[in-house]
């Protein structure tokens, strides 16, 4: 997350950079040329002042022409002038140095208009094909205002060269976009090394949320074994073959987790039965059964407040339905069982049908697969008993058990590692799901205590 975040951030500050140095180089530039463009407008109204007077604008450009040709010829080639021309309020041209023939008028707009409305005005002039004109120039408009006329009543037209000007414009627009990149980049670190460092503590909370998962995982798979130390063996033989199973399948890396807490969880809620039927000796009367088949709710209403995905709770609740919609507590059928539910529901038959119990003797491994094969399409997921018996086929000795016994130690083991890899990935809880109402389903004839 911290090295995306990274990447896109650095990214989007260099554009931003050179997004805001563009525009503020642009801004600085204007201001330069507004400067410039001021100075010029200064220069030509200091020096024709004293040599033109108010009447000198207001006559027909016939009878002042010698007096602006020779006020205004000695401008050219001064502070960079090129050209000048002068129009009255009319549009008539009153004098030019240039191609503009003086006495022609044309109708007033543009940037003429404006200089006749009081606007100082300035812009670039377009490429010329002339090879002396070859650097860029700026055209001002300057308004002509005298004492007898608040209104201005003539206007400079002044061409002027920018070529001493082009090394400090190019220097500010390259100073001002390098200015802001660096200080968008200064910006960018110091809001980089708050984040880090909140990335750090929120990575430091993470972990201590993962280490106190990880000890409820711990504490109620000990609680199961501590209640029953043949359910504390059973969860560990179940977990085991969950965990071929879900491999053989080539299931993903969620569902793998969520299999692989449903197998260690999924006889939680028999800590909430009682001693008496829990530790009966002999088979359990309907109505101990009954109870019984209860604790897959009880570990779903004990799990409820556990950190873990709603999906695995779900999947501890239907750990015992059947594929073909007859099983406990809920009736569901076929695919609507979750599929964690559905390969925890073979290993723990399998497990059952190979232990000893109070009311029958263990099965043999060999007849207990026949079982489990039996069942396929009945009691149990056709895909989940297929890909259960390829790994048996594989057991060497001709279809044994994958382990016989395991020491308390080993049981351990197993829960710290589970625990951890499932706090991995579950970190952080899913939101909840919906829960379904409980249905009425008949007994089982002859019921395995699983």
């Amino acid at each position: 997350m911290l090295q995306r975040f990274t990447v896109v951030s650095l990214i989007l500050t260099v554009l931003l950079g050179i997004l805001f140095g563009e525009i503020a180089a642009r801004i600085a530039t204007d201001y330069a040329l507004r400067r410039q463009a001021h100075a010029f407008a200064v220069y030509v109204s200091e020096f024709a002042a004293p040599r033109l007077v108010p009447k000198d604008f207001l006559s027909p450009a016939e009878n002042v022409r010698a007096q602006f040709e020779f006020t205004l010829r000695s401008l050219i080639g001064r502070a960079n002038i090129v050209h000048i021309t002068v129009w009255n309020r009319n549009g008539e041209v009153l004098y030019s140095d240039g191609a503009t023939q003086v006495g022609t008028a044309q109708p007033v707009s543009g940037p003429i208009l404006r200089a006749l409305d009081g606007t100082l005005t300035w812009r670039f002039v377009p490429p010329s094909e002339d090879a002396a004109a070859a650097g860029h120039r700026m055209e001002v408009f300057v308004p002509v205002v005298v004492s007898a006329d608040t209104r201005p009543v003539a206007v400079y037209h002044v061409i002027s060269d920018l070529t001493d000007l082009e090394p400090t414009l190019i220097r500010i627009t390259w100073a001002m976009r390098g200015s802001v990149v660096f200080g968008v980049l200064l910006l960018y670190l110091a809001l980089f090394t708050i984040v880090r460092k909140a990335s750090r503590e929120l990575e430091g909370q993470q972990g201590a949320l993962r280490h106190a998962f990880m000890g409820i995982i711990r504490s109620l798979a000990n609680a199961v074994e501590a209640r029953d130390k043949y359910t504390g063996d059973h969860q560990l033989r179940v977990t085991e073959h969950c965990e071929a199973i879900i491999h053989e399948m080539g299931l993903d890396k969620m569902i793998v987790a969520e299999v692989q807490v449903v197998a260690l969880l999924h006889d939680v809620g028999k800590i909430g039965i009682r001693d008496e039927i829990l530790s009966k000796n002999g088979k359990l009367s309907p109505e101990e059964w009954e109870v019984m088949r209860r604790h897959s709710i009880m570990g779903y209403e004990i799990l409820a407040p556990v950190p873990i995905p709603e999906s695995a709770k779900l999947a501890i609740r239907h750990s015992h339905e059947r594929w073909d919609g007859t099983g406990y507590p809920d009736g569901l059928a076929g695919n609507e069982i979750p599929i964690a539910a559905r390969v925890v529901f073979v290993a723990d038959a399998y497990e059952a049908m190979i232990s000893d119990r109070s009311y029958r003797r263990a099965m043999s491994p060999l007849r207990a697969i026949e079982e489990i094969q039996r069942g396929a399409g009945t009691q149990f997921d056709p895909e989940v008993v297929d890909a259960f018996l390829r790994i048996m086929r594989r057991q060497t000795g001709a279809m044994r058990p994958l382990r016989s016994g395991h020491r308390r130690a080993e049981h351990r083991d197993l829960v710290q590692r589970i625990s951890a890899r499932i706090a991995a990935q579950f970190s952080a809880p899913s939101p909840n799901g919906q829960d379904h109402e409980p249905a009425d389903t008949p007994l089982e004839s002859r019921p395995p205590k699983f």
